[in-house]
């Protein structure tokens, strides 16, 4: 059975949280989500491969000893930005989405909410350079799949929602249509910041929604 919407997002919390490290005090907390900050800046901006640690830990302005304390490597680090990051993407996701009562108008939102992601969040952008660039680690790359296992399942219910309230095409397969949607906004993506430097990333979006929209429109005559 298909997971509902909030019930997928709470899966994705659970297995982040899971992988974290267990008990830890609040100044610590602190600490860790501060370096979690800091580093998701330098990914953003640099890439995994041009992060040095160094200049991580001189930015957060927490010594070696609890910068080590908290991430073991420059792996552990990034993986552990992706999963933080993950989880702020979710829940701003679900935040836009549930201000609307039909599955159809949820979808707008969604995207609404990831483009006012990449233009208030400029950290955000660490999930796709990081994405990109650990993927061609063996060992790390099914780290990763969560990310965009967990999109296209949120898209997927939606577009199966849509169908049942009678605003999307019976005949369609929500699971095909919910990843080829991720696909094209994520070709979006990377079009806009390589034509514009990701200014035009709304404007593009609009465009693929108004094309997915009336490729999946039902008939209502």
């Amino acid at each position: 059975m298909r997971l509902a919407m909030a019930d997928q997002v709470i899966e994705l919390k659970r297995r982040a949280a899971a992988r974290q490290r267990p008990a830890m005090t609040e100044r610590g907390e602190v600490t860790r989500r501060h370096i979690l900050e800091v580093a998701a800046a330098f990914f953003a901006e640099h890439g995994y491969a041009g992060t040095s640690l160094n200049d991580v830990i001189r930015d957060a302005g927490v010594t070696k000893g609890a910068f080590y304390f908290h991430f073991p490597s420059k792996e552990a680090l990034a993986l552990q930005v992706l999963r933080y990051k993950q989880e702020q993407w979710a829940g701003r996701i679900v935040s836009a989405t549930m201000r609307h009562p039909r599955a159809v108008d949820q979808l707008a939102g969604m995207v609404e909410a990831l483009c006012d992601l990449h233009e208030q969040d400029p950290t955000a952008k660490a999930l796709g350079r990081l994405c990109i660039e650990l993927s061609d680690d063996p060992d790390l790359a099914p780290e990763l799949t969560g990310q965009f296992t967990t999109w296209i399942e949120l898209t997927a219910s939606l577009i199966s929602k849509a169908q049942q309230e009678g605003d999307v095409r019976p005949d369609i397969d929500p699971d095909l249509t919910g990843e080829v949607a991720v696909a094209a906004f994520l070709g979006a993506e990377l079009m806009s910041k390589m034509l514009s430097g990701g200014s035009d990333l709304r404007e593009r979006t609009s465009r693929a929604r108004a094309f997915f929209v009336a490729a999946m429109q039902a008939d209502l005559s």
